[in-house]
């Protein structure tokens, strides 16, 4: 069932992409700054989204590095409370009453 729901959500967004690369078919002129170039209006869209959503994968792929060290050292912390205690709860109790 999940594949075929895959399928279908490939087939719709291959369908959508050509309709829209279709309908902005224009050229543009995108001027950077040593060059300027001048391209598809749907090319230069669908660039500038896979463009962000790289960036955005990037700043939170250091985000998940730095949360998988805390939750690394957090670990090592939890391990050595957790051997404190034991070491605590095996201590005899005197009784001097």
């Amino acid at each position: 069932m999940k594949r075929i729901i895959y399928i279908i959500a490939v087939i719709f967004t291959l369908i959508v992409g050509a309709v829209f690369s279709a309908r902005n078919a224009s050229e543009v002129t995108l001027d950077f700054i040593f060059t300027v170039v001048e391209t598809n209006l749907a090319l230069a869209i669908v660039l500038a989204l896979i463009l962000g959503a790289g960036l955005g994968v990037l700043v939170s792929l250091t985000w998940m590095i730095s949360a998988r060290r805390e939750i690394q050292r957090l670990k090592k912390q939890v391990a050595v409370s957790k051997k404190e205690l034991t070491n605590l709860r095996a201590i005899p109790i005197k009784d001097e009453h």
